[in-house]
C-alpha cells in the first residue's frame, strides 16, 4: 500500500495522510516529465535543452473515514499547510519498497460539500520542486582525527599520531547536481574555504568565508533551503549570508561524475565539518 506523509521544512512537524482522519488515495503525478527545447536551422529542428517539468502531485483525500463529519480533520490539515507557508516543504512517499522524498509547495486546497453518499473528499494538488531522493544522504567528516595505529600493535610499537582528513573523493551518478550541506563546528583559526575539485586537482567551485569558527558556534550552509545560518548559545540563530565572498559561490552542488570535496583546514584546527550530499533518484 502506498504511504504519504507531509513534513515541515525544518522537519519538526509531520502530517500523516494514511489515517482515518485524512486518507490519501488515487495519486497521480508521481513520475517524471520533461520540457524539450528545440532550435530551427536550415538542416531542420535540433534538440538544444531538456529541463524537468514535473506534473503536479494530486491526491484524493478522504476526511471522514473516522465516522465524523470531517470538517475538524480538514481544518487540521489546512492548519498544518498554513504552517508550511509558501516555501517548499517535504513530501514523503513509500510504495512498499523505497522511502523517498521530494520538495513541494501547495497548489490547490479545494473545499466542497459532503457528497450524497456521505463522503467528504477533496483533490489536493502539490507542485513538485525536485526529483525524488533518498533520505539517507552520503555523510562524512572533514578533519576526522583518528589514531593511525590499529590493535594489536605491530613493531615498532607506538602511535603515529593523528590523521588529518581535509578532502573526500565522491561520485554523483545522477545527471542532476547534488546539493552539498556543510555544518561547521568547533575551532578553526583561519577563514574557511570549502571547495569542489575535479580529479586533476582543479577547483571548479568554492565558498570563501570571511571568518573561521570558534567553539560554541555552528555555521550551516544549506543549498536545499538556500540559507546560511550561524547559531550560538548567546545570540541564537541568525543570517550568515554576509560571511561569504560574493565573487565566489554561496552554495555548492556536486556535478555528475567523480569529484573531490575539501576545505582549507590545518592540523592545528580543533573543529569539524560535517558534510551531507543528497542522493537523487530517477524514480
Amino acid at each position: 500500500m502506498r504511504h504519504f506523509i507531509l513534513h515541515t521544512s525544518d522537519r519538526r512537524r509531520s502530517y500523516d495522510l494514511n489515517g482515518t482522519s485524512a486518507l490519501a488515495a488515487e495519486p497521480s503525478g508521481l513520475g517524471n516529465n520533461f520540457s524539450l527545447s528545440y532550435k530551427e536551422s536550415e538542416r531542420g529542428k535540433h534538440l538544444v535543452n531538456i529541463t524537468p517539468s514535473f506534473d503536479p502531485i494530486t491526491l484524493k483525500i478522504y476526511f471522514n473515514a473516522d465516522g465524523t463529519d470531517g470538517y475538524a480533520n480538514y481544518k487540521a490539515l489546512l492548519s498544518f499547510l498554513a504552517e508550511c507557508g509558501t516555501s517548499p516543504f517535504f513530501f514523503e512517499y513509500n510504495e512498499g519498497v523505497t522511502d523517498k522524498f521530494c520538495e513541494v509547495v501547495l497548489r490547490t486546497a479545494p473545499k466542497s460539500e459532503i457528497s450524497e453518499e456521505g463522503l467528504f473528499v477533496e483533490d489536493f494538488q502539490f507542485e513538485r520542486q525536485t526529483y525524488w531522493y533518498e533520505q539517507v544522504n552520503t555523510e562524512f567528516e572533514l578533519l576526522n582525527r583518528t589514531p593511525d595505529a590499529t590493535f594489536p600493535l605491530k613493531f615498532p610499537f607506538g602511535f603515529a599520531g593523528e590523521k588529518l582528513k581535509k578532502e573526500f573523493r565522491i561520485t554523483n551518478p545522477f545527471f542532476e547536481r547534488a546539493p552539498i550541506i556543510f555544518i561547521i563546528s568547533g575551532d578553526f583559526e583561519n577563514p574557511l574555504k570549502l571547495y569542489i575539485k575535479d580529479t586533476s586537482g582543479n577547483i571548479i567551485s568554492q565558498i570563501q568565508l570571511s571568518i573561521g569558527n570558534e567553539e560554541g558556534q555552528t555555521i550551516r550552509i544549506d543549498p536545499t533551503t538556500k540559507k546560511i545560518t550561524v547559531t550560538t548559545a548567546e545570540e541564537g540563530e541568525y543570517n550568515g549570508y554576509g560571511l561569504t565572498d560574493k565573487t565566489k559561490q554561496s552554495f555548492l552542488y556536486l556535478p555528475q561524475g567523480e569529484y573531490i570535496i575539501g576545505a582549507n583546514i590545518e592540523q592545528t584546527d580543533a573543529g569539524r565539518i560535517d558534510v551531507e550530499v543528497r542522493r537523487f533518484l530517477f524514480d
